[in-house]
C-alpha cells in the first residue's frame, strides 16, 4: 500500500510539472514597455517552447533575427521554476542555472507568462529585482 502511494504521488508531481511544460509549448513575446518618450523599442524577442521546457530565444530587429539564447525550464513546484542556460549571447550565462517565479494568467484573449527573480527581503518588504511579462502568440499578422 505505501508503494502504491509513493509511485501515485511520483506520477501526480510528474503530470504536474509536465501540464505545465504543455502550457509552454509555442511561442511567447516580450511585453516590451515604451520608452517614456512614448516610442516603441525598435526590436522583438520571441521564445519558442517544446513540450518538454526547452526553448530558443530570438531577437528580432530591423537588421535581422538572431538567436540570443537556449535553455530549459524544469521542476515546476509550487510557482518556483528552475531555468538552465545551454547558450547565451553572455558566455557567462552559459552553464548557469537560475531560480524564479512564475504564474499563468488570462488577459483578454491572451495567455500570458509572468516571470520574477532576484527576491529581497529588506526590514520586512520584499522587492523584486526583474519581472518580465510573456504574451503567447497565437496569430502573426503582418
Amino acid at each position: 500500500m505505501k508503494k502504491i502511494l509513493a509511485l501515485s504521488l511520483i506520477i501526480l508531481a510528474t503530470n504536474v510539472a509536465f501540464a505545465q511544460a504543455d502550457k509552454l509549448a509555442g511561442v511567447w513575446e516580450l511585453m516590451v514597455p515604451p520608452a517614456q518618450n512614448g516610442q516603441k523599442p525598435n526590436y522583438n524577442v520571441l521564445r519558442t517552447f517544446d513540450e518538454k521546457g526547452n526553448y530558443i530565444q530570438i531577437a528580432s530587429t530591423p537588421n535581422g533575427a538572431f538567436i540570443v539564447g537556449k535553455a530549459h525550464f524544469e521542476e515546476f513546484l509550487d510557482g518556483k521554476v528552475k531555468e538552465n542556460i545551454k547558450f547565451a549571447t553572455d558566455s557567462s550565462r552559459i552553464g548557469k542555472t537560475f531560480n524564479f517565479s512564475y504564474k499563468f494568467l488570462t488577459e483578454g484573449n491572451h495567455q500570458v507568462l509572468i516571470t520574477e527573480g532576484g527576491t529581497k527581503v529588506e526590514a520586512g518588504y520584499a522587492t523584486v529585482e526583474w519581472r518580465e511579462i510573456w504574451r503567447k502568440v497565437e496569430e502573426y499578422k503582418q
